[in-house]
């Protein structure tokens, strides 16, 4: 009788766990390019469903979803976040804004808006704008807010002012100084001031809001004089009928001169 032998082969221990590794690599790719097809095609389908806008105060919603541009009937992904920055930047009261997909289906739109500091009257343009306190021209228009602001009067520039442009007159700048420094100083005083007249690089005339008081500031010293001029108007003015006073003179170095009388701080 012939005996028969039956060969056997043992995959080495290595081999075998090289191809479960191999399998199971495959096995999670295929996974991951299932979920990208599927994704890819639901994104394709994912319309902008909700736009959500926040921080405003001065412009409107419709305001913000005009100057969005956003094409109509968006899908989610095809939109370039870059191009709908951009465009709400273009408008002159927005000093920045974030614009972000908000999933599944909603556009999040944060803004911060620029906040007039002063109403600039340009006497020979004929033209009235706002501007806020780093100088940036604001369009002068009806808005949701309404604003408790100084008047910058007598500006008298050759060159063309538009809503967004940074201004860099100087008398501008330092009736800007002027609101800042007082404000900061005390926030009655800033409320105080109701004008400040330039006068193309000559003295500058503030105006009270009690009683219209000329107040003659000069140039320079910004801080110092306003903080001599709220410290002088709580010692003094503040004991007086404002209606009596003719004037205030803060040019003086170590005095300020009310009408026709010194007063020494």
């Amino acid at each position: 009788m012939q005996n028969e032998h039956e060969t056997i082969t043992i995959e080495p221990e290595e081999e075998r766990h090289g191809k479960r590794v191999y399998l199971s690599f495959a096995a999670l790719v295929g996974m991951l390019l299932l979920f990208f097809f599927f994704k890819t095609n639901w994104e394709d389908h994912v319309p902008v469903r909700q736009i959500i806008i926040d921080g405003t105060a001065i412009l409107s919603r419709e305001d913000v979803l005009q100057i969005m541009q956003l094409p109509a009937h968006a899908m989610m992904y095809d939109i370039d976040l870059a191009v709908i920055r951009k465009n709400i930047l273009n408008n002159a009261y927005v000093k920045n804004v974030t614009v972000k997909r908000d999933a599944p289906s909603s556009l999040r739109v944060l803004i911060e808006e620029r906040q007039p500091s002063a109403i600039l009257v340009v006497k020979n343009q004929d033209k009235t704008y706002y501007v806020d306190n780093e100088g940036v021209i604001l369009p002068y228009s009806v808005t949701q807010e309404t604003y408790d602001i100084p008047v910058i009067s007598g500006v008298d520039t050759a060159s063309e002012l538009k809503p967004g442009m940074k201004i860099t007159n100087t008398d501008i700048q330092t009736a800007l100084e002027i609101i800042r420094a007082s404000y900061l100083i005390n926030e009655e005083l800033y409320h105080r001031i109701s004008e400040i007249h330039l006068r193309k690089g000559h003295d500058i005339i503030l105006y009270s809001f009690e009683s219209a008081v000329p107040i003659i500031f000069g140039q320079g010293d910004v801080v110092k004089k306003m903080a001599k001029l709220n410290e002088f108007w709580k010692q003094v003015v503040s004991r007086m009928e404002t209606k009596n006073i003719r004037y205030i003179d803060l040019r003086y170095e170590e005095q300020v001169i009310l009408s026709n009388y010194n007063s020494s701080l």
